[in-house]
């Protein structure tokens, strides 16, 4: 872990190295570092400052070395500097985890990103099998009280053990499209029974949660339907290819 991302201290260092450097000599690197930040992070505000801090920097370097002898001036120099080190060192950990991120999908200019959860999405989606999906189903399944939920996880545990039966790349893909939803849903659902609170708001967003897992159920089943349809279709194939086979021998 890094100082500021889920990659290691060294690919912080190595990524941001002209960031480092901007902050710790601020007498030239800052306008660089903002151009270098900008276009690898995508982040346009920093592309404006760096135009703005190059324009500044040029200004009270042109009156440092030509009207040096005023106090103000060298305040007014030391500021100029001090604030671009200020710049780089407020925006560094966007940039380096905007860079993380462009690893994982693919980052459009200034949108924002909630990478904590991007990034807990990508370690679930690394580490879980269908067995641990069934597995944290069935410890939500007898955590949670609501009988209509506990249904509800019931039927995708039997829909998960159908759709990804002796199928490794669709279990793959069936973990991508549901496990880390599925589990947030379940987990804000059990957050709220222990808060034991009962009020409108808390009822509506329970009802919603409960509407999502029918929804869940059904995108299973259409899921199953699709892997049924499919096999169907395999089956079909193999056999016509067969009833050929045999045609060309002379068998039929």
């Amino acid at each position: 872990m890094g100082w500021f991302t889920g990659k290691s201290k060294q690919w912080e260092i190595k990524v941001g190295s002209v960031c480092f450097l901007a902050i710790l000599f601020p007498f030239l690197f800052p306008p660089i570092a903002m151009v270098y930040m900008g276009i690898r992070g995508k982040l346009k505000i920093l592309l404006y400052g760096s135009i703005a801090w190059t324009f500044l920097f040029g200004i009270g370097y042109y009156k440092y070395f030509f009207y040096s002898e005023s106090k103000e001036l060298d305040f007014t120099l030391f500021g100029i500097l001090f604030s671009g080190a200020v710049v780089i060192a407020i925006y560094l950990q966007t940039f380096l985890r905007r860079v993380h991120l462009a690893s994982i999908i693919n980052v459009d200019w200034n949108d924002t990103y909630d990478y904590t959860d991007f990034i807990r999405r990508e370690e679930i989606d690394e580490v879980l099998s269908v067995d641990d999906f069934i597995r944290q189903l069935l410890l939500w399944q007898q955590r949670i009280k609501h009988a209509e939920v506990r249904g509800s996880i019931f039927s995708m545990i039997e829909l998960t053990k159908s759709i990804t039966e002796k199928k490794g790349h669709i279990s793959e893909l069936f973990i991508v499209r549901h496990a880390y939803s599925i589990e947030n849903i379940l987990q804000q659902y059990y957050q709220i029974e222990l808060s034991k609170l009962n009020n409108a708001t808390v009822e509506e967003a329970k009802e919603k949660i409960r509407s999502t897992l029918l929804l869940a159920i059904n995108a299973f089943e259409n899921e199953l339907r699709q892997k049924d349809k499919k096999t169907h279709l395999d089956i079909e194939v193999d056999v016509e290819t067969y009833i050929q086979d045999l045609k060309n021998k002379r068998l039929l």
